[in-house]
């Protein structure tokens, strides 16, 4: 029979891990690399949203019905950061199908999967 960790066996491992100074330190020795990293990948993300922001208002899709497709756009951000090509082509035909499904626009999806389609 397997050995099962409790929630006491996690949270004593947990506190011994995680002795201030050391995370600390870690941190420390390591905030400028996360920092510049943070920001770059920051800057797409909201670059996305604001070009999605303009294309959603321009095609005049009401306040109440703009998630769909800000939820469509931020879920091929995500599969566009470690996706290209025809595996990229393949996934955004999916998730587009995906978003049909659920009442999105076909054509405003198009527009919007130009984002991260090059």
């Amino acid at each position: 029979m397997p050995l099962v960790k409790t929630l006491a066996d996690r949270y004593l491992k947990y506190t011994r891990k995680m002795v201030p100074e050391t995370t600390g330190a870690r941190y420390g020795a390591s905030k400028d690399i996360a920092v510049v990293r943070l920001i770059e990948g920051a800057g797409v993300m909201a670059g996305i949203r604001e070009l999605a922001r303009q294309i959603i208002e321009t095609e005049g899709v009401p306040a109440g019905q703009q998630g769909i497709y800000f939820a469509f756009v931020q879920k091929l951000r995500k599969y566009a950061f470690s996706h290209s090509g025809s595996t990229l082509a393949n996934i955004v035909q999916g998730v587009t199908a995906e978003f049909v499904a659920k009442g999105a626009d076909p054509a405003i999806l198009e527009k919007l999967s130009s984002l991260v389609m090059p």
